[in-house]
């Protein structure tokens, strides 16, 4: 098959959404080390805490919205444009007017958290929707070059620019990136609004990997909090480090190769069991080369769990918009705890809890969360389990099934109209939803059925289904 080259609005899509990560790291983790400069340690970096706690209380409550409506047609209004570009300007803007005339007291500073906070969570809700209706061909690549070069301009801004400086670019990205995504959202495919409830019934049976990846994210956050505290120079340095190995791997795995989740998943696990025992050890070196492994893999992980849940999506045919939302809020509640969890370790004042304890803790949540919460491949039960994995974003849902739908093609001689309509009837879909897909009328679909059923010999779409299933 021909590669497909990139085109004008795949590229739109993809600087689009780059600019929206920067201003993300930019408003998240720049402004975090430099304001508000009168406060502690702790009380400025409860800020954090509030910023990502109330993104995922964002997410729930969007989650919520979408199983009232058993759709995720409110995902496609475009008055979530507002709802993630005005909150979103608050925490740069009380940064600027800080920086400028001295900063208004705390309380209002978290309310700027918050606020953000929740616009991220629908701005990224935004735009991941989106790049699954730009055609790029390797999902796990898009999202590694998307991430890094978000992460480019960010440490970029970071080292060259003052506070003020900072806070001005983070205002210009998002009010750019809102309007590309304005002038994005109408010129693309009409965005679906798929049922719900296929994917709910999934996520309900895969709580197990749930549970796995909020740990994986609490040591990530705690390794961010002491690197905050440690040395800001180092944090930048590791993000830099980071950056470039999460271009790598997504090189790597991006170019549509198979991972299963759950391998992806026990090998961040373990690296991060790792570097937590390596920050045990004495030594200030030991200390930074464990902490900046921490802040990698949540790079990595954040690429590889991005791919893999619009990999999901694609091979149930499920909406990417639910997909995305719902699969990430372990890991930011995961995020959460850990930054909480370092800033209490850290105002605890004690040199053990910090470097000894807490770390050692962490290890043995993680032993016990790999070995009782994340079965191996083969002892999964669960259907479509180890289907989650990082491949090509718009690759056939199923290799075993597509060879059987070939081979009934040719043994029936199958038209090339009939062929379209066995690919939708695999899927489940009704005459109503092909009609609508292949712009006729539901009769003539009705009809094309009829004929594709009496050539293979079944009598309904179950039992089309279930040969298919024997082949």
């Amino acid at each position: 098959m021909a590669r497909k080259r990139l085109g004008f609005m795949q590229l739109t899509i993809m600087c689009g959404f780059s600019l929206y990560y920067a201003w993300y790291l930019i408003t998240f983790f720049g402004i975090f080390m430099t304001a508000p400069t009168e406060a502690s340690f702790a009380e400025m970096h409860l800020g954090q805490v509030a910023f990502f706690g109330s993104s995922v209380i964002a997410t729930i409550v969007v989650i919520g919205l979408f199983h009232h409506a058993g759709n995720v047609a409110i995902g496609h209004t475009r008055f979530l444009y507002l709802a993630s570009f005005v909150p979103g300007l608050l925490l740069p803007l009380f940064v600027l007017i800080g920086s400028v005339v001295g900063y208004p007291p705390l309380p209002v500073f978290y309310l700027a958290c918050v606020l953000s906070g929740a616009s991220v969570a629908i701005g990224f809700m935004l735009w991941e929707d989106l790049t699954t209706h730009c055609y790029l061909n390797h999902g796990v690549l898009a999202h590694g070059a998307i991430f890094c070069a978000g992460g480019i301009v960010f440490l970029t801004c970071t080292f060259a620019l003052s506070s003020i400086g900072s806070c001005i670019v983070a205002i210009l990205l998002l009010s750019l990136s809102t309007a590309l995504l304005a002038f994005i959202m109408p010129r693309c495919d009409a965005l679906e609004d798929k049922p719900v409830e296929p994917v709910r019934a999934y996520f309900r049976t895969t709580w197990h990997i749930d549970i796995v990846v909020a740990v994986i994210n609490i040591a990530f956050g705690y390794a961010f909090m002491l690197l905050y505290q440690l040395d800001q120079a180092v944090l930048l340095a590791a993000m830099g480090i980071a950056i470039a190995c999460d271009l790598g791997v997504s090189l790597v795995i991006g170019r549509g190769k198979w991972i299963v989740f759950a391998g992806s998943a026990r090998i961040c696990a373990a690296f991060a069991s790792c570097a937590l025992i390596v920050l045990v050890l004495p030594g200030h070196a030991t200390e930074i080369i464990a902490l900046c492994t921490l802040v990698a893999f949540w790079f990595i992980f954040r690429t590889m769990n991005g791919g893999a849940l619009t990999d999901l999506a694609n091979h149930h045919d499920c909406s990417v918009l639910y997909c995305s939302t719902r699969g990430k809020l372990p890991a930011n509640a995961g995020f959460t705890i850990g930054l909480a969890l370092g800033i209490g370790a850290i105002a605890c004042g004690s040199a053990d809890v910090v470097r000894t304890f807490a770390p050692l803790g962490l290890v043995a949540v993680f032993i016990l969360t790999s070995l009782f919460f994340l079965p191996f491949d083969n002892e999964s039960t669960t259907a479509g389990y180890k289907t989650l994995a990082l491949v090509d974003m718009h690759q056939s849902p199923d290799t075993g099934q597509r060879r059987a739908c070939e081979t009934i093609i040719a043994r029936c001689k199958l038209s090339p109209r009939e062929s379209e309509v066995l690919t939708y009837l695999v899927k489940g879909r009704n005459a109503k939803h092909i009609a609508e897909k292949l712009f006729v009328s539901e009769s003539t679909v009705k009809t094309h059925i009829s004929n594709i059923y009496r050539k293979v010999g079944v009598h309904s779409q179950q039992e089309l289904l279930d040969q298919l299933d024997r082949m």
